[in-house]
């Protein structure tokens, strides 16, 4: 019975026994400091750097503020209005007639705006959001055609003696343009992704018109 009462208590085997209120707070407390690190590795986005509130698409040829809209390139151009026109850098020596001729091929392919935009990355990035745009530009450049033409039901030996028919049914390229402007007028204003689509198309084509503009000079 000695030896009972005397024998020591047994040791803690290394931590075998824990404080499992402490391991709640600390893992709680770990926590917010855990989400705090996700927030700041998040990365920033670029915003319009004149609204400060919209992706921007595009970017001004002197600064290159990046900027969202052609509202926000028209605001964004007073800040230009007073400087001077850079000066034309000075003439290079005369190339080679082959390196000529291959300059003046890129300079005819990009020279007017429209062939500018038709291969400018950010048409193709457009392509690429809304699959549905270029079938939606064919449709509205069909609209700007000639209706198909319209055999005559009388026999061609009958029609020796008689004048000519007008076999245009009216049409004229005055109206074809006129066709093609309503059409795309009615496009831009459809609902969803289609009307998106051609709202954005037709804010980069007035870009390039500016940009065209701005580099011919007053």
């Amino acid at each position: 019975m000695a030896e009972a009462r005397g024998e020591p208590p047994e040791p803690i085997a290394n931590g075998a026994q824990e404080n499992p209120e402490a391991d709640a707070t600390t893992t709680q407390g770990a926590q917010p400091n855990e989400e705090k690190q996700d927030e700041e590795m998040e990365p920033l986005k670029l915003l319009c750097g004149v609204c400060e509130t919209e992706t921007p698409k595009y970017k001004c040829p002197r600064c290159y503020l990046p900027y969202c809209s052609v509202a926000c390139n028209k605001v964004h151009r007073e800040v230009h209005a007073g400087e001077p026109v850079t000066a034309p850098p000075p003439p290079k020596p005369a190339p080679t007639p082959e390196a000529a001729d291959d300059s003046a091929m890129r300079g005819r392919k990009f020279r007017h705006p429209w062939q500018t935009l038709q291969h400018s990355e950010e048409l193709q990035w457009l392509f690429r959001k809304y699959p549905r745009l270029p079938s939606q530009l064919l449709e509205i450049h069909a609209a700007t055609q000639p209706p198909p033409v319209q055999k005559p039901k009388i026999p061609a030996s009958l029609l020796k003696d008689l004048p000519p028919q007008d076999l245009s049914n009216g049409w004229d390229k005055d109206k074809g343009i006129e066709r093609g402007k309503e059409a795309l007028r009615k496009a831009r204003k459809a609902d969803g992704e289609d009307g998106e689509a051609l709202r954005e198309y037709s804010e980069l084509v007035l870009h390039f018109m500016e940009e065209a503009r701005e580099r011919k000079g007053p």
